[in-house]
């Protein structure tokens, strides 16, 4: 089954307010001014949203004449009733709403991952004259400025991410590190793109190689939880653990991501007859 390639005007993701007053009723909002601190918080309490593709292979198979997109609307309702989230796209578009609606100048960025182009998205925002990246799909809480100096988040001593300006390409590139060894996850530049090219590279990732299996990640604290199919990824500062079990994969869902096994067993089904 082929997606159409249709370019949709997406409306303004500051539109939504409803919705984000919905998802933000319980952020605490006392002691923080417009800040970076704030900025992360903000970050950090979105991440409640997971990062998943059931919900995407659903809409995709599912969506009848209905639009492809899982705008916040649908989102914060997918989320409140079967605790669902969405994958880079959707995540970015929300959460570049949530921040316009605080007041915070925001674009969505069009990134590169190694194994293709505009395959991935994520959110510049403007602040004291300066921009930073956050990035909802990776799981970048903590804003990273966009300077001419590589740029180190460490996770511990050992671990972290860089942020590297690569001066031949007047672009940035989005490194993982681990004792001593790097490697690239992502590469944009920093740049405005209208929403109707946005709404488009949207519309192509219903077809990236990621929806060919169920992909969930998820951060909590210093640990992060990746599944895909039957492989369990648990990355913590001091050690990965690398598991191929099915049951696990199912047991990991259930208990760390509160998704109902109905939805899991609609997406892989859906999979199947694809």
């Amino acid at each position: 089954m082929l997606i159409e390639e249709t370019v949709i005007n997406l409306p303004d993701p500051g539109v939504f307010e409803k919705e984000t007053l919905r998802f933000l009723s319980d952020f605490n909002f006392s002691g923080l001014i417009p800040s970076l601190d704030h900025i992360a918080a903000v970050s950090r309490y979105f991440s409640r949203l997971p990062y998943e593709n059931i919900s995407k292979i659903i809409k995709r198979e599912q969506r009848g004449g209905e639009l492809l997109f899982r705008l916040p609307d649908e989102l914060t309702e997918d989320h409140f009733a079967w605790h669902l989230g969405g994958t880079c796209f959707s995540l970015t578009y929300f959460l570049t709403g949530i921040y316009t609606i605080l007041g915070y100048e925001v674009k969505p960025l069009i990134c590169q991952l190694n194994w293709g182009k505009n395959n991935h998205s994520a959110i510049r925002i403007n602040f004291a004259g300066r921009h930073f990246l956050v990035d909802p799909g990776y799981m970048i809480f903590t804003p990273l400025p966009m300077t001419e100096e590589t740029v180190h988040a460490h996770l511990s001593a050992e671990t972290g991410l860089q942020l590297r300006f690569l001066e031949e390409s007047e672009s940035y590139a989005l490194y993982t590190f681990r004792q001593g060894q790097s490697v690239r996850r992502y590469r944009f530049v920093d740049e405005v793109i209208p929403l109707s090219e946005f709404a488009q590279f949207w519309s192509d990732s219903f077809n990236q190689p990621g929806m060919d299996n169920l992909t969930l990640t998820q951060v909590r604290g210093d640990e992060m939880l990746f599944i895909q199919g039957d492989f369990v990824k648990i990355t913590r500062p001091d050690q990965i653990q690398k598991i191929r079990q099915m049951d696990l994969a199912e047991k990991l869902i259930k208990e760390r991501f509160s998704i109902p096994l109905e939805k899991l067993e609609e997406a892989r089904f859906l999979l199947q007859q694809r």
